[in-house]
């Protein structure tokens, strides 16, 4: 846009926004246009909010037309400048809600009604429909009474599901993110259904246990922003902590998880040229999908079966570059025996139609099958119905379809997230975790209570006969200090050569551990030698 047309269509904001000049059918699109091209979107909502004038004219301005047109273009437009972060996060997202609740859903809804209509009747084009859902979003996320009415709309017309079937992924997102919300609208405070845990993408949940550990294709595409991981300071914040454990529990699932995430999307944007680098995984071009694979012959292909769990078979246009010297069918197999790291058995893949990814099965080796010319791949498929359901309908109308090995060591990550998924509970977490000055540590149950008694009673005493040792024992002041808190503590630290010590208290509540008859113990004082 050239300088002399921002500056008209300045003029006319600033007129129409102080009721100057009125707003009508021939200046409307106009209008909304000085707002969406402006170099400050922001201040110009700011200044239509903070004027009589100005939030007439805007409320005006969406139901003068209701056109396909105008819906697919001005209004599309007006809302993806309203999602902008720079506008959506000023006064923490009050411009917004004051917008869509004044504006949109105030009787009467006409722009909402039309807009309604021309997203079930598939009238509006892709940007207009990632506008439709961020709305609708923006409608339950208003106040409960108000929000209501359209929860149910959603919930009867199978708005979400609509979106969540979309081609595009940002309106994919926006599904999930409505999903979230419904889901636990009730519960939780419209800052953290925004910024907490779940609705980023279909993989996105709140509770950290439903999180599907390999990523799903979706997730690795979300490149928008990063990944929910607490900061410090929300783990710090004592109003924040519901239930200090599993929140401990989901914290290292997420921050171990991300790791392993982090490695696979960089080696599929490698794959897909989003991103330099050098591939480590065999990477094969042009597949075509045959058929459902459910058995594998064993030595006699006509009497010897074995059952297999249900695969996929895809056909390769070409041949792999091993087989250049073996052009025999058995010449093949016998490679492949061979050198059973090529095409590795249960290696984890990634699946890619049209330059998106689709899914990440595991491949079978069927050596018989790999050693026919052309070759036919085996994909087993995990039991995620999104993964099954994106092969089964983008893969037959893909015109390009590749395949390349995740060289990502899943395989050493998979094990520990599965095991943070399943616990409940925490060996001494009060006393490493949640500890706090002046908190009173516990006994621990083997807690010998003659003993310790009798320590105390003679701290300098001879403890052969206590402690039943061959040789006569006598500890200094700081050694029967340290042995006492080590028997009648669950956790206790022992620390320094020998000498003479002095305590310290304790700062902090993460301590290195050691073993003492194959019990961890803790001692809370830090000895160091005496200062002399």
């Amino acid at each position: 846009m050239d300088d002399a047309t921002a500056t008209k269509l300045s003029k006319l904001f600033h007129f129409i926004v102080s009721g100057t000049v009125a707003l009508t059918a021939q200046n409307n699109a106009l209008f909304l246009e000085s707002i969406t091209s402006s170099v400050d979107p922001a201040g110009c909502i700011h200044t239509i909010i903070n004027s009589t004038d100005g939030f007439q004219a805007l409320r005006k301005s969406l139901t003068v037309d209701t056109s396909i047109l105008f819906l697919n273009k001005s209004a599309a437009k007006l809302l993806h400048v309203l999602a902008a972060p720079n506008v959506a996060e000023v006064a923490g997202g009050i411009y917004v809600q004051t917008i869509v609740l004044e504006c949109i859903a105030q009787p009467p809804t006409v722009f909402w009604d039309a807009f309604l209509h021309a997203f079930q009747t598939s009238q509006l084009d892709p940007n207009a429909q990632k506008s439709f859902g961020w709305l609708l979003l923006q409608l339950i996320l208003l106040p409960t009474d108000k929000a209501e009415p359209y929860k149910k709309i959603a919930e009867e017309l199978s708005l979400i599901s609509t979106l969540a079937s979309s081609p595009h992924l940002r309106i994919r997102l926006i599904a999930a993110k409505l999903n979230h919300v419904i889901s636990h609208s009730e519960s939780t405070s419209r800052a953290e259904l925004l910024n907490g845990p779940g609705g980023r993408h279909d993989n996105d949940h709140a509770d950290f246990r439903q999180i599907s550990i390999l990523p799903t294709a979706d997730e690795l595409a979300f490149t928008f922003e990063r990944a929910f991981l607490r900061p410090s300071s929300w783990l710090d914040d004592p109003t924040t902590e519901k239930d200090p454990l599993t929140t401990h529990f989901d914290n290292q699932f997420r921050l171990l998880r991300e790791d392993m995430v982090g490695e696979m999307r960089e080696e599929v944007q490698i794959a897909l040229r989003k991103k330099a680098g050098k591939l480590r995984g065999t990477v094969i071009d042009g597949l075509i999908l045959k058929g459902l694979y459910y058995k594998r012959s064993g030595g006699d292909p006509e009497k010897d079966y074995q059952w297999t769990h249900w695969a996929l078979m895809f056909e390769c246009k070409t041949d792999f570059w091993p087989y250049n010297k073996y052009k025999d069918s058995n010449a093949r197999e016998i490679y492949l025996r061979c050198h059973p790291r090529f095409l590795k058995h249960q290696s984890l893949t990634c699946l890619i139609a049209d330059g998106e990814v689709v899914a990440f099965p595991n491949l079978f080796r069927d050596e018989q099958l790999l050693a026919q010319s052309p070759p036919i791949l085996v994909l087993r498929f995990s039991n995620s119905q999104a993964d099954i359901i994106n092969t089964l309908t983008r893969v037959p109308k893909a015109a390009h379809v590749r395949l390349i090995q995740i060289n990502t060591a899943v395989f050493s990550y998979e094990p520990v997230l599965s095991a943070l998924q399943e616990k409940t509970t925490m060996p001494l977490e009060h006393e490493l975790l949640f500890f706090e000055d002046g908190m009173q540590l516990q006994q621990p149950s083997y807690y010998p209570e003659t003993v310790v008694d009798a320590i105390r009673f003679d701290p300098t005493g001879d403890l052969q006969e206590i402690c039943g040792m061959p040789e006569p024992v006598r500890l200094d002041e700081a050694q029967t200090d340290a042995l006492v808190n080590a028997l009648s503590q669950r956790v206790a630290l022992i620390q320094g050569p020998p000498g003479r010590y002095y305590s310290l208290p304790l700062l902090g509540s993460y301590l290195p551990m050691v073993r003492r008859d194959g019990k961890i113990i803790h001692r809370r004082v830090v000895c160091e030698d005496s200062p002399e």
